[in-house]
């Protein structure tokens, strides 16, 4: 036997071993390689009489090795060496050579597609995609098979984007998904094959590109899957999440209702089936089988998703059901995947909603505790970690508001600054986290008088909306917000540039939300407030009608039943006063009276705004000349143990000077005294200096004002002492204090000095 002879046999039992058997490893075997290599050096050293065999076994192997392990360079050889023999020898042509129409191509290009690794060779998928496009060139527009070819291809364009980036392929896969789509011929597949791929090229370029129209084609494939699949199967479950999620972006960005309410009768009708009643659909749905073990996170997810969409359609509409349904079908959920924080936080959530309805101070505990549940399941580091403590923080922030426990604003604070410091910069939860924060650092400061609370929330704002481009969702939100913690500024230390920012901000921010955001209505709140601040300062009647044109739009756009209402009412009652102070007209006094009432009764109980409506009515009443009525009032304020210290001075100074006003000497003097027992925790330890400082200074001649009051009321000894603890209040804190040592045990021991300050603030609190 010669030595081609010799090799030849050689490399057709390795051809035949991977042709018969599958085996691909013997073609790039060392020893093979060698006899390959050898074999064309034959061919070289012999090129006027190589024997047909040794050029086709070439060819076989290179052809066969392509087959294998795509490699373009196999792939030329073998075409080159096939072409040298397919005149004379045309049998001995692979089918998919033989035929010059290359009809054959893509069933090779499909099955280099297949065959092809993570990390293969790019030219191979190069190659691939060639050969598909070129055999689809010569295949008939009404081969039946057409159809799996255009949907192969448009798979490898998807493939080649994934590893390569360019967007081009993206268009390209859409094109040739509808293609194989409108071709009607889908072979073994079956449409819904076809779809899928459609619709995995079409979310692959939205991801990209964000156009409206790809979200439009990709719902309009979502609902055709959906609504092919019979019941029962569970890609049907599947295929009305993916719909559902694909409507809901739709209606985020476009604000269309239309969409919330398909998203979420598509989720419905998944676990309700043809039960009416909610809760035996929820029963039957958790009890169901599930086809693999971890389905049920699955369904879990989906009724959190569902749970969520009802939540968010409450929130525009105010419909009570849709937050008891939102509330059911997230307990199903927690239930389900106990320990799934994504559906702890939605409860958590839902909860908190109802007890600003509804008032349950359960709620807002167990809505505490699943936030709770929910930040403890993550850790630092973790995708969702930073989102789940802002809920937390809102709860927290929340449950102070109704019970007055500052130690829960305190965790609000910390938690929000938690949360903050684990979101990335470029995470959309970043904003909202971010004014989560401002917000909680708003009540301390008001609750506390801290400036450094406030310099803080300044500083968070602007951070916040620095990057924000005009447009972008959460623009209006950060302006807002911003220029609320401008204006507690500006009422701080009077620093004008603040309440001119505050304007613009304000004014900006409800010039530019969306017309279907559901918390328009506090934008203009927000203007009304910073408006009439302004105007208190600088006296400029148009700031003034500005500001109740706001309110009036506000209180207009909440409704009657939307928890915010609180706030436009009391602040339309506000600048109504205000108004009247300035042109003492009648009509405007009276429509303070009755907004500021209104305000009061939506306060839930326990709720520290009412301190202040409260304060707010009694000096309505009082320019209406009802001052008993006034003063009753002003005693209900002083006695709202959950308002903020300074609302409630000033209610107790305003019920001690009406009284004394008419010569009430007993009750000018218990006004007044209630005043200066309150003035400790408007400047408690904790507070810096200079902050107690600029909180006292409002209430200067308190003291004295209330001596004066208890001389006519007597005992005289009753008046020494109200005059002593109107002066001595920040000096006895001081000399308590002894803040040099307390300076040196911080610098020594500031774990130690921390403890020191927590327990001092708790000896301030009245018993």
């Amino acid at each position: 036997m010669t030595d081609s002879q010799r090799l030849v046999e050689s490399l057709r039992r390795r051809i035949r071993a991977c042709l018969d058997d599958g085996d691909r490893l013997g073609l790039f075997e060392p020893r093979a390689s060698a006899d390959l290599a050898e074999l064309h050096e034959f061919c070289l050293s012999h090129a006027e009489s190589v024997p047909v065999e040794v050029v086709e076994t070439l060819a076989w192997l290179h052809w066969t090795r392509w087959q294998a392990m795509p490699d373009p360079r196999d792939l030329d050889i073998a075409r080159a060496l096939f072409t040298e023999i397919r005149d004379t020898f045309p049998e001995l042509i692979p089918p998919e050579l033989r035929n010059p129409d290359r009809a054959r191509w893509p069933y090779a290009g499909a099955r280099v597609l297949a065959d092809l690794a993570a990390d293969a060779d790019p030219a191979h998928l190069d190659t691939a995609i060639e050969m598909l496009e070129q055999g689809l060139a010569a295949v008939a527009p009404d081969d039946p098979h057409r159809g799996v070819h255009l949907k192969n291809l448009a798979s490898g364009y998807v493939m080649r984007f994934d590893r390569a980036g360019a967007p081009g392929d993206l268009d390209l896969a859409v094109q040739a998904a509808v293609a194989a789509l409108r071709t009607g011929s889908f072979a073994e597949s079956g449409a819904d094959a076809f779809r899928e791929t459609l619709e995995h090229a079409i979310t692959r370029r939205y991801d990209l590109h964000h156009r409206a129209e790809d979200l439009d084609r990709i719902i309009d494939v979502s609902r055709a899957r959906w609504q092919t699949t019979a019941s029962g199967d569970p890609g049907r479950f599947r295929h009305a999440g993916t719909l559902a999620e694909a409507l809901y972006s739709r209606y985020d960005e476009a604000g269309r209702r239309s969409d919330l309410d398909e998203a979420i009768a598509v989720r419905r009708a998944e676990i309700t089936g043809d039960r009416a009643d909610i809760d035996e659909a929820l029963a039957a749905f958790r009890a169901a089988p599930v086809p693999e073990p971890g389905d049920h996170l699955d369904r879990a997810a989906f009724l959190s998703r569902l749970g969520t969409s009802l939540t968010y359609r409450y929130t525009v509409g105010g419909v009570a059901a849709d937050l008891a349904e939102a509330i059911a079908v997230h307990r199903v959920s927690v239930e389900m995947a106990p320990d799934r924080p994504a559906g702890l936080r939605g409860l958590a959530i839902t909860l908190r909603m109802r007890f600003l309805t509804a008032g349950d101070p359960t709620d807002l505990e167990e809505s505490v505790r699943l936030a709770r549940a929910a930040g403890a399941a993550l850790r630092p580091g973790d995708r969702e970690y930073g989102a789940h403590l802002t809920v937390l923080s809102q709860s927290l922030r929340h449950r102070f508001e109704h019970t007055g426990r500052v130690a829960d604003l305190d965790e609000a604070v910390a938690t929000g600054r938690s949360a903050l410091e684990n979101l990335p910069d470029d995470e959309p939860e970043r904003v909202l986290c971010a004014v989560n924060l401002l917000s909680a650092l708003r009540s301390r400061a008001i609750q506390r008088g801290e400036l450094a609370d406030l310099n803080e929330a300044v500083e968070i704002g602007r951070a916040a909306l620095a990057p924000l481009p005009d447009g972008h969702p959460h623009r209006p939100l950060c302006l807002s917000n911003l220029a609320l913690a401008l204006l507690d500024r500006f009422d701080a230390v009077a620093d004008r540039a603040d309440i001119d920012e505050a304007v613009r901000n304000g004014r900006a921010a409800a010039e530019t939300v969306n017309p279907a955001d559901p918390d328009r209505q506090a934008y203009f709140f927000g203007l009304a407030r910073v408006l009439r601040t302004r105007y208190q300062d600088t006296e400029q009647p148009a700031d003034l009608d500005d500001a109740v044109e706001a309110a009036r739009t506000a209180v207009a756009l909440t409704g009657t039943d939307l928890p915010t209402r609180l706030y436009a009412l009391g602040e339309l009652s506000l600048t109504l006063h205000e108004r009247w102070r300035a042109t003492d007209g009648e009509a405007d006094l009276d429509e303070a009276a009755g907004f500021a009432r209104l305000a009061i009764d939506a306060c839930p109980p326990g709720n520290p705004n009412r301190a202040g409506y409260l304060y707010l009515l009694g000096r309505v009443l009082q320019a209406q000349e009802k001052v008993d009525s006034a003063v009753d009032v002003w005693r209900d304020a002083v006695e709202t143990a959950s308002g903020p210290p300074r609302n409630r001075i000033a209610a107790a100074r305003a019920w001690g000077a009406a009284a004394a006003g008419r010569e009430h000497w007993p009750s000018a003097r218990a006004g007044y005294a209630a005043a200066v027992e309150l003035i400790p925790l408007q400047a408690g330890r904790g507070i810096n200096r200079a902050s107690q400082e600029l909180l006292l200074a409002d209430w200067s001649g308190l003291g004295a004002d209330a001596a004066a009051c208890a001389v006519h009321a007597g005992p005289p000894g009753e008046a020494a002492q109200l005059l002593e603890m109107g002066r001595n209040v920040l000096w006895g804190q001081l000399l308590e204090t002894r803040t040099a040592l307390t300076d040196s045990l911080r610098d020594r021991a500031p774990d130690l000095a921390e403890r020191l300050d927590t327990v001092r603030a708790a000896l301030d609190r009245p018993l």
